[in-house]
């Protein structure tokens, strides 16, 4: 109606016993003074929805924090991207009350990790959230480069950081998926710790609140260096890739135990020369060869619905047994090992796997 705040303040007070309010799309920026408060704050308005306004951080809204009442709270498709102006101190930052339990943030414009951090401080009673829709799902999750991840790893990483949290994007938080989303978080910090020197390691684990917790409670991550920089670029095993190469039983008539065979192939070879050792190796025709890349790492499983409709429930996936890092989770899950199928081309080998050692699996068309 693009009504002004104090127009809809002064309405309120002819319906004393309202308990939700709809102030959509009326090009607010922010709000300018607190709503009434009746009852000291437990009788009141439950339910505020404030969607498509022109809000552009929480501190806009700030001044709500005095209604006690408020349990749920509605800012879909706002532009907001940060709790606080610039330089703020979260530890001054004043608090909404623990009575809000439900906070949906879709369609707005939160890319940084940062922000899902401070939640907790910002809304101490949040136990379901909706995060569907934001810039943070097309950004790899921890170096901020832009990459298409997906909702399952966004989900996962918003479910790890906030501990307390029930329901995310209207799906409900099982205990065998906080598990395996808090597993899957240590993994992902321990391969940002193996990007930097061991000195440095503590300039990577001071950006994940959650870190020593979680390290407690599952262990320390192990971390993994490459020691590509070690090997001396102008001599021939920098040009080479140790590969293990192994057929499971039964793939050919006949065998009935698995075949392993390790081979140092150069970089430069392409696809289809590599197909032509491997059919020498194991004896079987090149073009009947599948590689598929083992990477040793662990994925979200895909399947997660996002429906666009807000009304339509965004549910998890499934996964019936999964094993990370020594923890089995024997019901649900959202993990599993990642593969990749190398396909033909003349493409080189050396830009198909990473690092100077990798394990395929022989497979037949």
């Amino acid at each position: 109606m693009l009504i002004s705040w104090e127009a809809i303040k002064t309405i309120l007070a002819l319906f004393p016993a309202l308990t939700s309010l709809s102030a959509s799309s009326n090009n607010f920026k922010s709000l300018s003074s607190p709503l009434p408060n009746p009852g000291f704050g437990r009788n009141g308005i439950t339910s505020l929805t404030l969607e498509y306004n022109e809000f552009t951080m929480i501190w806009d809204i700030i001044l709500l924090r005095q209604l006690e009442s408020l349990e749920v709270l509605h800012l879909k498709g706002n532009k907001i991207s940060r709790v606080d102006r610039e330089g703020f101190q979260m530890s001054s930052f004043h608090a909404f009350g623990t009575r809000l339990r439900y906070v949906d943030l879709s369609y707005n414009a939160i890319s940084s990790w940062d922000f899902i951090d401070d939640l907790p401080r910002v809304f101490p009673g949040l136990e379901e959230l909706r995060l569907s829709h934001n810039p943070i799902y097309i950004y790899d999750s921890l170096s901020k480069q832009k990459e298409n991840v997906g909702n399952e790893e966004g989900y996962m990483l918003t479910v790890a950081r906030l501990k307390d949290l029930k329901s995310l994007n209207f799906s409900k938080i099982m205990p065998a998926d906080r598990v395996n989303a808090e597993v899957f978080y240590l993994s992902k910090i321990a391969k940002e710790m193996a990007e930097v020197q061991e000195s440095q390691e503590i300039t990577v684990t001071s950006r994940h609140r959650r870190f020593s917790e979680l390290s407690k409670q599952y262990g320390p991550p192990i971390v993994v260096r490459k020691t590509e920089s070690s090997v001396n670029a102008n001599l021939l095993e920098a040009h080479l890739i140790n590969f293990t190469f192994h057929v499971p039983s039964n793939t050919q008539p006949g065998q009935m135990e698995a075949i392993t065979k390790v081979r140092e192939i150069p970089r430069s070879f392409d696809i289809y020369r590599v197909k032509g050792i491997v059919g020498k190796m194991f004896d079987i025709h090149p073009m009947k060869i599948c590689l598929i890349w083992e990477t040793g790492e662990w994925d979200p499983v895909a399947g997660y619905e996002d429906d666009e409709d807000s009304d339509d429930e965004e549910g998890g996936v499934k996964l019936s047994e999964a094993q990370v890092d020594g923890t089995t989770a024997q019901s649900k899950g959202r993990l599993m090992k990642r593969e990749v199928e190398i396909e033909d081309g003349t493409r080189q080998i050396g830009f198909c796997v990473d690092g100077t050692e990798a394990v395929i699996r022989i497979e037949t068309k």
